[in-house]
């Protein structure tokens, strides 16, 4: 599981992975979702699709029936820094698990997810796309 030494939030995040991957039945769905949104802090949109994308990886491995809910995270976030074409979030996903010097760095776990089952999950992405899209819209 991952191997953050900061900020306090990835800290706490890659022990609590360490403990649901250990004993996944002692967290509920909603500790589990509630936890890893806690991980994230405030940040331009482009940096918080970067954090987020390292932050949800591995709970996207752990829990896959969880990961709808979990990608909405750096999709509203891309769509909040101008993204309007729902075709370039996955690539957007695999340039963050490829990137040099990521502003958080993805664990093995999560870079894997990433740059191995992501890739597959265009339909889920896009119909997560439109709906934060169809959101934001009516929020303005």
């Amino acid at each position: 599981m991952p191997t953050w030494t900061s900020p306090p939030q990835l800290v706490d995040l890659a022990a609590f992975y360490e403990q649901a991957q250990a004993h996944p039945e002692t967290f509920s769905d909603a500790v589990f979702v509630d936890t890893v949104k806690a991980a994230h802090w405030p940040t331009n949109c482009w940096n918080y699709v970067e954090a987020s994308f390292a932050i949800i990886a591995p709970a996207c491995l752990l829990r896959p029936h969880l990961t709808a809910e979990l990608i909405a995270l750096p999709i509203d976030a891309m769509i909040a820094g101008g993204l309007e074409d729902a075709g370039q979030v996955i690539e957007i996903g695999l340039a963050c698990a490829r990137r040099d010097a990521p502003y958080v760095e993805p664990s093995e776990e999560g870079r894997r997810w990433l740059t191995q089952v992501w890739p597959g999950l265009g339909e889920m992405a896009e119909a997560v796309f439109q709906t934060s899209l169809q959101e934001a819209m009516e929020e303005e």
